[in-house]
């Protein structure tokens, strides 16, 4: 990171954090949502409870212009708690002491720790046990609002899960198989320079001739190692060689991909089908992609919400530079 902005890095924690610096940027009002100001001070307090997150995403020579767009992006993020805040409110959103206290046995038996082991923990980050309860309070807040608001605006479909999974199959190649058809032209693997270039010639004339239309099995037995390659066949994904998968993942059915080397020779593979596989696994990751995708679209629905919010409420935003 250059010098000047981790300078400017160093100097925002400690304004953030020393009182005399407090006392001096409080007063300064940076936006309005309705009746309730936020200040100078809350933008970098939040922005000082961000920097390493920044610096792990900018690495090296982040522009002060850039760190003023986080910095836009942290008052934006109030003015969205703020709109968000007001209407849980309004809508008398309650948590009982023991809604806390469940939720409380929950985070510790799902992470197998002890009470004195928690207040441990928080004691390290600064942080009482009372505060983590308060905090704690809020978030459940926010879950009754999401859950009464913003859930019912969400629907998930197979279609939704059918464009995740083909948008994401190379993070699902255990659970998918494709029929597919090659060309295998001749290569060893320890060929010379002479034989290489023959080779890549003779596989970049299969290509052309099946992207032009010809019959794969016929190419197949004019030019593989063996006709019976360029019958289609299924295969698991996860059983093909990576380079080989890699090339599938970027066909359509119907199309043929660019020549690929193996061990076997170079190949120019067709692709004739797409499979999802079925069982009680995949159905399990089926259910993880749904989760998955409902998170997705109740972050799409809640930014929504937000601009919704800011159209109906007054919102200003002065002296912010």
């Amino acid at each position: 990171m250059k010098k000047s902005t981790a300078v400017f890095l160093t100097a925002l924690t400690l304004a953030a954090l020393s009182p005399r610096a407090q006392a001096e940027v409080v007063d300064r009002v940076v936006a309005v949502v309705n009746d309730e100001p936020i200040t100078l001070y809350e933008v970098d307090k939040l922005m000082a409870a961000n920097l390493e997150e920044i610096r792990k995403a900018e690495g090296k020579g982040m522009k002060q212009e850039k760190f003023q767009s986080y910095r836009s992006q942290a008052l934006e993020k109030l003015i969205a708690d703020k709109l968000l805040d007001q209407q849980m409110e309004q809508m008398k959103l309650q948590v009982t002491d023991d809604d806390v206290q469940k939720a409380l046995g929950n985070i510790m038996q799902r992470n197998s720790m002890t009470k004195e082991q928690l207040v441990q923990q928080l004691n390290q980050k600064g942080m009482t046990f009372d505060q983590y309860l308060a905090d704690l309070r809020v978030q459940l807040k926010k879950v009754k609002f999401m859950g009464a608001v913003i859930a019912p605006r969400v629907k998930v479909t197979d279609a939704d899960l059918d464009e995740f999974f083909a948008d994401n199959s190379d993070k699902f190649a255990n659970f998918q198989s494709v029929q597919m058809a090659q060309v295998i032209v001749p290569l060893a693997p320890v060929a010379g320079d002479a034989e290489l270039v023959a080779a890549q010639a003779k596989a970049q004339e299969v290509y052309q001739k099946a992207k032009g239309g010809s019959n794969f099995e016929d190419l197949g037995k004019k030019y593989s190692v063996n006709a019976q390659t360029a019958v289609p066949a299924v295969y698991q994904v996860n059983q093909l060689a990576p380079q080989i998968a890699e090339v599938l993942s970027g066909l359509k059915p119907g199309e043929v991909g660019q020549p690929v080397r193996s061990e076997m020779g170079i190949h120019v593979i067709k692709l004739i089908e797409r499979k999802t596989l079925a069982g009680d696994e995949y159905q399990a990751v089926r259910e993880q992609i749904r989760e998955k995708v409902f998170e997705l679209k109740v972050q799409e629905e809640l930014e929504k919400y937000v601009g919704e919010l800011k159209s109906k409420n007054f919102v200003q935003i002065k002296n912010f530079s």
